[in-house]
């Protein structure tokens, strides 16, 4: 009768054991990709913040242009690397580049070839912008400025 019963403990043993590993597993797994998201959630924001920066810059170029009253080609900048207007470029810009760099990601370079800034994403997935004209448009971002604004290419 004892041996009966330290074979039943001993299989009890090994079936809790086979539990407390499937919960930690599961606990795991719903830990990692709540890290994820929160990684992606982190990593759009910075896009964001970054790319509201850029906006700005270039809002503060066009404003110190008329405080000094010099003249302004709107058309003659729809297109052009919106880098050009920042003092303090971002750490992650690479440049004007013409093809996807490769291994590189959560940059910023502008497609000399597609003329738009492109960011990359840690998954390698990218948002293109624009530098547009927003006199022809109906609505623009509320940091545009003098009729020029970095706008989302959707394609």
């Amino acid at each position: 009768m004892l041996v009966l019963l330290k074979k039943h403990s001993a299989g009890a043993h090994r079936f809790d054991f086979a539990i407390t590993l499937t919960v930690i597993s599961i606990l795991a797994t719903l830990l990692l990709n709540s890290l994820n998201r929160a990684q992606v959630s982190i990593e759009q924001m910075t896009r964001d913040a970054e790319l509201n920066n850029i906006r700005l810059a270039i809002a503060e170029s066009w404003v110190h242009k008329q405080v000094s009253h010099q003249s302004i080609n709107i058309k003659a900048l729809v297109n052009t690397n919106p880098m050009r207007f920042i003092s303090e470029q971002p750490k992650n810009y690479i440049g004007e580049i013409s093809a996807k760099p490769h291994g590189l990601y959560t940059v910023w370079y502008f497609d000399i070839n597609r003329k738009q800034l492109v960011y990359v994403h840690s998954d390698a997935t990218e948002v293109r912008y624009a530098l547009i004209n927003t006199a022809s448009k109906s609505s623009s971002s509320k940091l545009s400025a003098g009729g020029l604004d970095l706008a989302q290419v959707t394609n």
